[in-house]
């Protein structure tokens, strides 16, 4: 439930060629990243935070010879918990009867912060305006995209290409342990635990996360 507004400042700045993918009108993983693959034609770069990193893998997946580099961030290449699947459709119950500003205020983001954020008002409302933004048959489908993925690890060996992992030391949602196992299984990893984040990477600590893209880009 984030627009463009995730990349703006440092990051968007050390992305100048970058487009922004289309992540809010599909309700499969594959279905986006199909469309991802469409927006341009020959090598492509994938960059992809929480959901943006498990569709960056599926065109990975679906067209490898066109993969140049993955960037994945704060991700789970993995199938849904069963304990998150099982939570989704009551969540999407509820956002049909007209609670999204709720889940997204007292369940999702405060959680998706690190301690030091979590006070954080201009952060705060930016995350709350993106959601409420797309609205809500767009968290019903990408809730939905995500019960359903598929499990994607096994794509992860078969990438013969550089891969920059990084996430938030204190991502509860999507631990640094997963994000170690994922550079463990890759061939040409980066690997980088960001101090001072939790999940939201890009907008906790987008100095930090600019200049690592740009040094992993030079090398």
């Amino acid at each position: 439930m984030c627009d463009e507004r995730m990349w703006t400042g440092a990051v968007r700045a050390a992305l100048p060629d970058a487009v922004d993918a289309e992540t809010a009108r599909d309700d499969t993983i594959d279905g986006m990243a199909t469309r991802a693959l469409a927006i341009a034609d020959g090598p492509v770069l994938p960059i992809g935070f929480s959901m943006g990193g498990i569709v960056a893998l599926a065109m990975a997946r679906q067209a490898p010879e066109r993969v140049a580099g993955l960037v994945l961030l704060d991700t789970n290449p993995a199938d849904d918990l069963p304990i998150r699947a099982a939570a989704r459709p009551a969540q999407q119950a509820a956002v049909r009867a007209g609670a999204l500003e709720r889940i997204v205020v007292e369940e999702l983001k405060p959680n998706y912060l690190a301690a030091r954020n979590r006070g954080n008002a201009a952060l705060l409302a930016l995350l709350r305006d993106m959601a409420l933004s797309l609205g809500d048959d767009v968290f019903v489908a990408q809730s939905e995209a995500l019960r359903k993925r598929a499990d994607q690890r096994d794509v992860l060996p078969t990438l013969d290409v550089p891969v920059l992992v990084a996430c938030g030391a204190e991502d509860r949602l999507c631990p640094p342990q997963w994000h170690r196992d994922m550079a463990a299984a890759t061939r040409q990893p980066t690997l980088h635990v960001v101090e001072g984040a939790g999940h939201m990477l890009p907008l906790e600590q987008p100095a930090r996360l600019a200049a690592m893209i740009a040094d992993w880009k030079g090398k």
